[in-house]
């Protein structure tokens, strides 16, 4: 699949080099934003896998984006791509939700292949998070509308949910009737050997 990536930073020559590298790596599909403001503009149009912003930007730099994105919800991977930032940024970028830190400063052959590997990696646990969470939602509605009566227990036997099917089958009116009881006490006790 092709990865969306957004970067952003206020270096306009700076920018076309990137993008340009970027997409010769192959999979990539780069739009760019000379600022943060400029940049959330473009999120409003279309969706992105990743973010690669700078740090120092004039107006609102990379770090008061990402956590304006982190605080509105926004959960698309973030890097920060930047050749004045120091460890403490960097520090202060990860806590802040970002997904990688990256110094444009170098060969940038090595540069740019570091960059494609963070990029890649931020992506794809991104994407194996939706993977998982769409596939707990299907087990989540399968469980939900099952005819057979589904009741879970912890390996103590501790009951720790079950479906409506059980509800109806135990006779029992709520969850908070049977969760936390052990499952023992569901069974005749004729069974319970």
């Amino acid at each position: 699949d092709m990865i969306q990536v957004l970067h952003v930073d206020d270096e306009a020559g700076f920018l076309r080099v990137a993008k340009q590298c970027l997409e010769l790596q192959g999979s990539f599909e780069v739009d760019t934003a000379s600022s943060a403001n400029v940049a959330k503009g473009k999120m409003k149009m279309k969706k992105y896998d990743v973010i690669v912003s700078d740090y120092m930007m004039s107006g609102k730099d990379g770090l008061q984006f990402l956590k304006e994105l982190r605080h509105k919800g926004n959960k698309t991977p973030f890097i920060v791509f930047t050749g004045r930032g120091r460890e403490e940024v960097a520090i202060k970028a990860l806590n802040l939700g970002a997904d990688g830190y990256f110094n444009k400063i170098g060969n940038p052959e090595t540069v740019y292949c570091e960059l494609t590997h963070g990029i890649r990696q931020a992506v794809e646990r991104k994407r194996a998070e939706v993977r998982a969470w769409q596939e707990e939602e299907r087990l989540r509605a399968i469980f939900a509308s099952s005819p057979d009566a589904i009741i879970v227990s912890d390996l103590s036997g501790k009951i720790v949910d079950c479906n409506e099917t059980a509800l109806k089958l135990t006779g029992v009116s709520s969850k908070k009737e049977i969760v936390g009881k052990n499952c023992l006490e569901l069974t005749a006790e004729k069974d319970r050997d």
